[in-house]
């Protein structure tokens, strides 16, 4: 999942170590990949959390906070400066500024980022994550400028990409192996995240459907222990730069085919339009059978169903927002089930060993609410040998219209999409002793 592919994970409820009315300094520098100084460089530094709150992931706020205009409103806290003409930049804070209401240490949130490029959408950035537990932290930030690869084929898609030089991190930080994650977005919507990638990954390009977007490379740390000079206890994000990218595939069989969901009995409710199937991948399912019926008591949903139409030969299943174990089966007559395979994770395929006939697809789990998208496919499309790269102009929409990439399609509800970014990237911090887990679907995501 893109968000949890990150895995910036920090606790909150460590002790802090510096008196409230102490002077804290805060300072550092902003390079570009090479080494130069990014000159007059924007830094949005925000406190992310307190025990017992909410803290907000590295892949929304602080990118977001950086934008001149349609910052969300939870960005009027963060502190922006600019580094001077030597990349060099400087915050004064008290030491109550870097504690929570409680008093423990609360955690710090650093980011920057480059003017796009002219085949980006967005330039590269880093976030840094941090406590501070001394009067004095420095915080060298370094950003990642990769030359970024996306092709289709033969072999399906492939994105290549360099591995971070070993030079572009402080010695404390690089004895901690990096995590690559592969994201593409489009808007305020996860399109697919790879996970634990690989500088060559491959993977099948039907995740993608019909989506039109932003994709980047992350390479990330958690829980990295290093001096209180560097921030005690870190985690980072090092962005490369956003690229636009267009699927060639036509949509899913399933796009916009009608569905169903079951209660604990197994009785069908018949839902027009789908919200599983309208290609819309942000949007939770949150079907109601009861939306005009007065008296009406809403069922538990315990699973839902889409109807194909006929039965064809199904070779893969893909699900979005499943928040749990997910149950998947196939029918062809909607009373004989046979089993598919378990989707575990939020975003999740299911790749069948032989193609198999199926009109029906059910998917059965106590949270089918939180389901954004089922999409089914019976083939393997014929696949360009193409960049999956565009050059960041306006994209057709095949409706006479346009849209800048990362936009939602037209079929997509409206809206800023920050905020609902943002509120997809909140988890609570229980007791004062959870960790963040960035978890999107959703969110999402950094754009």
């Amino acid at each position: 999942m893109a968000v949890g592919a990150l895995g910036l994970l920090l606790f909150s409820c460590t002790a802090s170590r510096v008196n409230p009315k102490a002077d804290i300094n805060l300072s550092g520098t902003v390079q570009r990949h090479g080494g130069l100084p990014v000159a007059g460089a924007r830094l949005a530094l925000t406190r992310e959390g307190d025990p017992g709150d909410v803290i907000l992931t590295v892949a929304s706020l602080g990118f977001a906070c950086l934008a001149d205009t349609n910052a969300p409103a939870i960005c009027d806290d963060a502190r922006i400066t600019t580094a001077g003409s030597n990349g060099a930049f400087s915050y004064k804070l008290k030491g109550k500024d870097t504690q929570s209401t409680f008093g423990y240490s609360a955690v710090l949130s650093l980011t920057s980022s480059l003017p796009a490029k002219a085949d980006e959408v967005a330039g590269s950035s880093t976030t840094y994550r941090f406590h501070v537990q001394t009067e004095t932290v420095g915080i060298p930030i370094r950003l990642w400028e990769p030359s970024v690869a996306a092709r289709t084929g033969s072999f399906g898609a492939r994105v290549s990409f360099p591995k971070l030089p070993q030079d572009l991190l402080p010695r404390q930080i690089e004895r901690t192996p990096p995590r690559y994650t592969i994201e593409f977005t489009r808007g305020d919507e996860i399109v697919w995240t790879l996970p634990q990638a690989r500088p060559i990954t491959t993977f099948d390009a039907r995740l993608l459907e019909d989506s039109t977007g932003t994709m980047r490379v992350i390479v990330s740390a958690s829980n990295v222990r290093v001096s209180e000079t560097l921030g005690d206890q870190i985690a980072f994000a090092l962005r490369s730069g956003a690229r636009a990218f267009e699927s060639p595939l036509d949509p899913p069989i399933s796009r916009g085919k009608g569905c169903s969901v079951a209660d604990e009995k197994g009785k069908r409710f018949s839902l027009s339009p789908c919200g599983l199937t309208d290609g819309d991948f942000g949007r939770a399912f949150a079907p109601s059978v009861c939306t005009g019926t007065s008296g009406c008591t809403e069922p538990r949903h315990a699973s839902a169903v889409i109807d194909l139409g006929s039965a064809v030969g199904v070779d893969l299943i893909v699900l979005r927002g499943c928040e749990q174990s997910c149950r998947v089966e196939t029918s062809t007559d909607g009373r004989t089930w046979r089993s598919a395979g378990v989707a575990q994770d939020t975003e999740a395929a299911i790749s069948l060993a032989s193609s198999r006939r199926a009109r029906f697809v059910r998917v059965v789990t106590p949270f089918v609410d939180s389901l954004t998208e089922v999409s089914v496919w019976d083939r393997r499309q014929r696949l360009p040998n193409a960049s999956l790269l565009v050059t960041p102009g306006r994209f057709p929409t095949g409706n006479g219209g346009t849209r800048t990439p990362g936009a939602s399609s037209p079929a997509k509800s409206g809206g800023f999409g920050w905020l609902t970014v943002v509120a997809a990237a909140l988890l609570g911090v229980v007791g004062g002793a959870a960790a963040v887990l960035i978890a999107r679907r959703r969110t999402r995501r950094a754009a």
